[in-house]
């Protein structure tokens, strides 16, 4: 084959979604049955010869259980000139950038499109053969709302992309997507002027597509062409992903989306464990393995939203769920990992075999210690779930007795949620002043109690919850409910399956509350106001999942999820809802005060709480501290340092990555 000139392939994935309006007017899903049926449009180059060309197949079995209509989105470039004369532009004059780097990529940085020893077409074309046709050339979605440089600006398309925006079913099909906004950085999107160059800017330059076949030994060609030229390695599942560690400006991706196996094993036997077992691919996200169960007489742990990947960032971070009181948390549970390290070796790690990277992948977090493919998990018998179809109290006006009364009341919920998920039970809870900040509002959107199995049983488990507010004279709503089964619990909480109502576009940060923080009268007053701060203050939202980590501990079996975990009443999520249609400017003054104003505050209210990894600020304060806790951070990083000594993979706040920087153009740097 000639370089650069060459025949090349264009992929055209075809998506079905819908985003009808729903919970307090987010787009709410409906949607999205996700088909790769295939336009190869043929580009030739003067001189050109035939390239090998391939597509994308995801085995996706996604279940019907919505009403659908098919729409058209997506326009990708498989391998394809435009993408690659976007990604190898002529070498500036100066090969310095005045940072000290040089543009040639040193030892001490990796390579971004425009240095001079970036991989040539040749290089790229043959890496495309050693992967079977299975690599892709980055054209962001949004691509299709601008002009230039893709010249594929479609109207029709742009709107559709622009309406689903907010969704994640709208990025995970897309091999190089992400949802965070900050890290989109508004290069291209469907927000901006059509004029306007669509860049790729912190996207990933290429992906590999990886499938259940071919998963491991693709890792190994891809890292040793990576090591070879010098690249920047991520990991993308899903881009379920607020801290930007599925991306990275030049880097080379490993796609791991259609890793979509599920298989039960009834009797998974090994000297800790025996049992019910699912091993699951890497692609795999909650509502696939929801479907796959839902006959099987099991259930095992998922998160609140049923698109996160369940053996990539869910579970390697640690991965809570409603059943986390019953079960614990979702990393407690794993029996196997199987993963490729970066010298591209496949091995298995469990709790007596390679147990430091078992360890380490058991809550330490995704991006940074191999790419995992298989994670096998246990499974338990699915029952009757006690819930509540609403639970909701508010202040009763925006005078300042009826606030105080509303806060008092949030307070003492909090502390008598302690002894609620001590008994196995779980609260998902939304603390809200919309729309203009003064009339504070707590609903539910999930009340979990495993093991009742009648409205009288819910009813006394959620009876000092109202009682209190009878007590207070706080009016609230609730009525108890009794599900068959755990996947139609799950679905009136979360739903609608697959893809349930939460959007993705946010400022992030959280904290893990403290039970001595809580159940402390002073404390916990100061806590309360702290968050009555951020929310009618600063306009943040508090979503508060109320569980108790303390379960799920085996013998012998040790996970590597920040210790703040165990000690713990709830984790509650602090959102800033981004808005595209104003200035960016204005949404990073958001990110501004998260990160000056309300985290610190809240860090100072919670000594002795952390933080979530998967869910929180990526400019948090001590995050080897927040996120892992200092002596679990040292033997994670003992680990890092002999499975990835050389630091092949990197992810912002991901273990090791304080041995790393970013250029003024980009570039990750290893510090001097």
């Amino acid at each position: 084959m000639s370089a650069p000139g060459f025949l090349m392939s264009s992929l055209l994935i075809t998506s079905w979604r819908t985003a009808p309006k729903g919970c307090n007017g987010y787009i709410r899903a409906s949607s999205s049955r996700f088909t790769s049926n295939l336009l190869l449009a043929i580009l030739l180059l003067a001189g050109g010869i035939l390239a090998n060309v391939s597509t994308i197949e995801p085995d996706l079995d996604e279940p019907p259980l919505v009403e659908q209509r098919p729409f058209e989105m997506v326009n990708h470039q498989l391998y394809t000139t435009t993408a690659l004369s976007l990604l190898t532009p002529l070498a500036p004059g100066d090969n310095w950038n005045g940072t000290g780097h040089s543009l040639n990529g040193t030892s001490n940085c990796k390579l971004i499109p425009g240095d001079s020893t970036w991989p040539g077409d040749g290089d790229w074309s043959a890496l495309n053969e050693t992967l079977g046709g299975r690599l892709i050339a980055s054209v962001p979605l949004a691509a299709v709302c601008h002009n230039g440089p893709f010249n594929i600006y479609n109207e029709t398309r742009c709107g559709e992309a622009r309406e689903g925006w907010d969704r994640p079913e709208t990025h995970f099909v897309e091999p190089v997507e992400f949802n965070a906004p900050v890290f989109q950085n508004a290069t291209c999107d469907p927000f901006t002027s059509v004029d306007q160059e669509c860049e790729l800017g912190n996207y990933v330059s290429y992906a590999v597509n990886l499938t259940s076949d071919t998963a491991a030994d693709d890792v190994k060609a891809g890292l040793a062409f990576a090591t070879q030229h010098n690249l920047r390695v991520v990991i993308k599942n899903t881009g379920h992903d607020y801290l930007g560690k599925s991306t990275g400006k030049g880097a080379l991706s490993f796609w791991t989306h259609n890793l979509k196996n599920i298989s039960i094993i009834e009797d998974y036997s090994s000297e800790g464990y025996n049992g019910p077992a699912v091993k699951i691919g890497a692609g795999v996200q909650g509502f696939d393995v929801l479907d796959s169960l839902k006959e099987s007489g099991y259930l095992t742990l998922s998160g609140s939203c049923p698109t996160v990947g369940l053996a990539g960032g869910y579970t390697q971070g640690g991965g809570h769920s409603i059943l986390t009181s019953k079960y614990g948390l979702s990393a407690d549970n794993v029996l196997e990992w199987e993963v490729v390290t970066a010298n591209g070796t496949l091995v298995t790690a469990t709790p007596k075999e390679n147990q430091d990277l078992y360890f380490a992948l058991s809550g330490g977090g995704g991006g940074t210690f191999g790419v995992v493919v298989s994670m096998t998990t246990r499974l338990f018998e699915d029952r009757k779930v006690g819930g509540a179809n609403n639970f909701t109290f508010a202040a009763a006006s925006d005078k300042k007795e009826d606030v105080n009364a509303f806060w008092d009341a949030v307070g003492s919920l909090q502390n008598l949620t302690i002894p609620f998920v001590d008994a196995g039970n779980s609260l998902v809870y939304l603390i809200y002043a919309w729309p203009d900040r003064k009339v504070p509002a707590l609903t539910t959107y999930s009340v979990t109690v495993p093991d009742c199995d009648t409205t009288e049983c819910v009813d006394t488990a959620m009876k000092p919850f109202t009682d209190d507010l009878t007590a207070r004279g706080v009016k609230y709503e609730y009525s108890a409910k009794v599900s068959e089964t755990f996947l139609e619990h799950y679905n009136a909480s979360f739903g609608p399956i697959p893809y349930g109502w939460y959007p993705v576009s946010q400022v992030t940060g959280g904290r893990l509350l403290p039970r001595a923080v809580v159940s402390d009268e002073e404390m916990g007053k100061n806590l309360t106001a702290t968050m009555r701060m951020a929310i009618q203050e600063e306009g943040f939202t508090f979503g508060c999942v109320a569980s108790s980590a303390k379960v799920g501990l085996r013998e012998g079996v040790v996970s590597s999820v920040n210790p703040a975990w165990r000690n713990a009443m709830a984790f509650c999520l602090v959102v800033g809802k981004w808005d595209y249609s104003i200035d960016r400017a204005e949404m990073m003054k958001m990110q501004k005060a998260l990160t000056e104003v309300v985290q610190p505050a809240l860090d100072a209210a919670t000594p002795g709480g952390g933080c979530y990894l998967n869910e929180a600020n990526f400019e948090q304060e001590d995050w080897q501290e927040q996120f892992y806790g200092l002596e679990n951070y040292k033997k994670l990083r003992n680990v890092k340092d002999t499975w990835d000594p050389t630091g092949v993979f990197y992810a912002l706040t991901a273990v090791g990555s304080e041995d790393w920087e970013l250029d003024g153009d980009g570039r990750v740097c290893r510090k001097q």
